[in-house]
């Protein structure tokens, strides 16, 4: 059994969240005896890089979604820093291009929000002594460059023939694009495919 800190800096825009997984962390020691401590909350990009090159933690824990410049980005930024924390993204939704990205950015696991606290700090605890942890396992349903044109457009409530005007093609291709990506996604009417698409981060 270890008696080890880890440094752990939390980057949210949300302190609700930040505090609740403040608490949840600092009350889990992981399995081996080491202990979490919480050295330092940020709610965007540019607290974050500041904060990072003061606290130097061991492990930053970064969502994905955050004002101005995305988590990824941040990612990415502190991973270059001379003493770089290892890094676990965080976020609400998983995308097949969010986890490809946090992977490229440097990030060493993905956990999703929703996911208990035993697997948030087991990720923090591997990444910390230089492994990996989990990434999500997600499909990136192979869509073309218009189709996610099209949904997008789908997504902000535009109507096809709006959408074929923005795009300047047919009303007819617009439906086409439609069907297609409800075959890809697997949901079977308008609704649905909003609702899957957001929960999936494709919007």
């Amino acid at each position: 059994m270890r008696d080890e800190l880890l440094r752990v800096l939390l980057v949210d825009d949300h302190q609700i969240v930040r505090e609740g997984v403040k608490a949840l962390l600092q009350s889990s020691p992981l399995q081996d005896g080491r202990r979490l401590e919480v050295v330092g909350e940020a709610g965007d990009g540019a607290a974050a890089t500041e904060l990072c090159q003061r606290t130097r933690p061991d492990v930053a824990v970064i969502d994905v979604s955050l004002p101005g410049i995305s988590g990824i980005e941040v990612a990415r930024k502190l991973r270059r820093l001379p003493v770089p924390p290892a890094v676990v993204m965080l976020s609400m939704h998983v995308s097949a291009e969010h986890v490809r990205q946090a992977r490229q950015a440097g990030a060493a696991a993905y956990v999703v929000k929703g996911s208990g606290v035993g697997e948030l700090a087991q990720a923090i605890g591997n990444v910390a002594l230089g492994g990996s942890g989990p990434f999500p396992e997600c499909d990136s349903f192979d869509l073309t460059e218009r189709e996610r044109e099209v949904l997008t457009a789908i997504l902000r409530g535009s109507s096809n023939r709006e959408i074929a005007e923005a795009l300047s093609i047919s009303v007819h291709t617009v439906n086409t694009h439609r069907v297609h990506l409800m075959e890809k996604l697997q949901v079977h009417d308008v609704a649905t495919l909003t609702r899957k698409a957001l929960e999936l981060g494709l919007g």
